[in-house]
């Protein structure tokens, strides 16, 4: 249940508080979260074009219509960075099994997974990217997992802040703040033949009443392509693990085309395991 927050209720200095608080806890996922190797697993529904078939008669000139698919990808994920250009993190994984069917051996996967992140070469970390996005239906929303960074203490003036509502995660009661990109570019990527995303971002924060922990950000982007309306949504639920490192829990990706759903991932995250230290 969402409650709206009284009129007497200081918004201005709510944000006050909230944002340095937030700010500081983007800066500890930049420090703690590259290391940890958690189970991914994504259950992906696409609306997929079927092969063409040659067709003769009065049916030929119907166009095909889009069928939808699910699939389940499984994976060894990890937060890390190029080492071209450590000042940017991005989503690595190494696929582990589709619907059920494994693509890599168990034995020693997941060290080959940690050997390639701890690699000094990049091609390496690209080939991994490359097949995870070759595995999916359709297109792939990646780098969600670290959406914190939006709000790191340099960016805080990319965005308007508002505080619009309360309500419950679990057992947290949370604040609710709207946010609006004013300048910048999106730190996240759609993968479908090379596009770049550049609307601007809107959505909400929900932190903690107690602390301001961010424990979910949502997102939204509308475009217009020809006739059709575009939206993108998403949605990431954070954990904090035994020694306050932020972590994903969860994240949810939608695709609409003219308010018709077109794509959904959701991502679940599981057997989070600490940084191996020499």
């Amino acid at each position: 249940m969402v409650l709206v927050l009284p009129p007497q209720f200081a918004q201005d200095t709510l944000v006050a508080q909230a944002l340095p608080r937030i700010a500081q806890q983007a800066s500890k996922f930049w420090q703690t979260a590259p290391g940890w190797v958690a189970k991914e697993t994504l259950k992906q529904r696409a609306a997929v074009l079927p092969k063409r078939k040659f067709r003769i008669g009065g049916s030929a000139i119907d166009p095909p219509k889009p069928e939808l698919k699910d699939r389940e990808i499984i994976s060894f994920y990890a937060i890390s960075s190029f080492r071209s250009s450590p000042e940017a993190l991005h989503e690595f994984r190494q696929v582990v099994s589709v619907d059920g069917k494994p693509v890599a051996p168990d034995a020693g996967t997941l060290e080959k997974f940690r050997g390639t992140l701890a690699s000094p070469d990049d091609r390496s970390r690209k080939v991994l990217q490359a097949d995870f996005e070759k595995t999916g239906l359709t297109i792939a929303a990646t780098d969600f997992g670290q959406l914190i960074l939006l709000f790191t203490k340099s960016n805080l003036e990319k965005y308007t802040f508002e505080p619009q509502s309360t309500g419950l995660i679990g057992a947290d009661r949370a604040i609710v703040i709207a946010f609006r990109q004013n300048t910048g570019a999106e730190s996240f990527r759609i993968v479908e033949s090379g596009k770049q995303m550049n609307e601007p971002l809107s959505g909400e924060l929900w932190v903690r009443d107690t602390d301001f922990k961010p424990l979910r950000i949502t997102l939204k982007v509308t475009r217009r392509e020809q006739h059709e309306e575009i939206r993108d949504e998403a949605r990431v639920d954070y954990e904090l693990k035994a020694d306050a490192a932020l972590l994903p829990a969860s994240v949810v990706y939608r695709r609409f085309r003219n308010d018709e759903l077109w794509v959904e991932n959701v991502y679940e995250y599981s057997d989070w395991q600490l940084p191996k230290t020499n």
